[in-house]
């Protein structure tokens, strides 16, 4: 089982869509996908549960007691048009999961919660998406923690790339590690914008291979999909982003070989 994170310290760049289009494409490729929403906005939750808002148990759960909530008693099927999706399954989060990680705190071991839930699933799936909040807080930990690939998305503002640098700090720092494993790519990507796609590409340049050469271009379809509480598969098979999602998806499983 692999874990990739969906991680930026900044908001509105993509990681939500990302990461329920990117979950739904490992399903449709066969891969035994679990989707887990760490972000209590909930978008996630919201798109891939067909549009429900209440769980009988959900991540918070988890994090509140994992004892008498394990990871395993929050998975449901992920549902697009009222079906279940094939080889999808979501962990859904609710608006709880602020105050229960801060109650979290003083708990032993609390930065490993999720790892440690995770490890009872290993032989379930095989990739694990986690989209986590806009933020360093012990949710993203725990994602840190359990992650072995971090997906970061940029998008096409000029400050997309605010904070990449700390960010990549504070993943070395939980990871123990100088080499964490680690690949940024474009998001929202359009070619008209010459002066912004010139800069950032200038500031990616010293990423080297970190880079992925996918760029995921920019599209209304996502949006209404995401408004229709679709992933792009299901709402607009058509649409020239679902191509960029299949290289992406193809990029990032050659990086954890699965």
């Amino acid at each position: 089982m692999n874990v990739i994170a969906v991680i930026n310290q900044k908001g509105g760049v993509g990681k939500t869509t990302t990461a329920i289009n990117l979950s739904a494409q490992f399903a449709k490729e066969g891969k035994r996908t679990l989707a887990i929403d760490l972000d209590p906005q909930a978008n996630l939750t919201v798109v891939l549960s067909g549009g429900q808002f209440e769980f009988d148990t959900t991540i918070s759960h988890v994090f509140e007691s994992a004892k008498k909530h394990p990871l395993r008693t929050a998975i449901i099927p992920a549902q697009a048009g009222g079906d279940n999706l094939p080889n999808l399954s979501l962990c859904p989060t609710d608006i709880r999961l602020s105050r229960v990680i801060e109650q979290s705190l003083t708990k032993v071991h609390r930065e490993r919660i999720l790892l440690k839930q995770l490890e009872t699933l290993k032989n379930e799936y095989d990739v694990v998406v986690l989209d986590c909040p806009p933020n360093l807080s012990l949710t993203s930990v725990n994602a840190m923690m359990a992650a072995d690939l971090f997906l970061i998305p940029v998008d096409g503002g000029s400050f997309s790339l605010n904070g990449l640098a700390d960010l990549l700090d504070a993943l070395e720092e939980v990871k123990e590690t100088d080499d964490v494993n680690f690949v940024v790519f474009r998001n929202e990507y359009a070619k008209a914008n010459k002066l912004i796609n010139n800069f950032l590409n200038e500031q990616l340049d010293g990423l080297d291979d970190k880079v992925l050469s996918t760029t995921i271009r920019r599209t209304e379809a996502i949006g209404q999909a995401s408004v229709s509480s679709e992933p792009l598969l299901t709402y607009k098979p058509g649409s020239t982003a679902l191509n960029d999602y299949k290289a992406l998806a193809k990029e990032v499983i050659a990086r954890l070989n699965v």
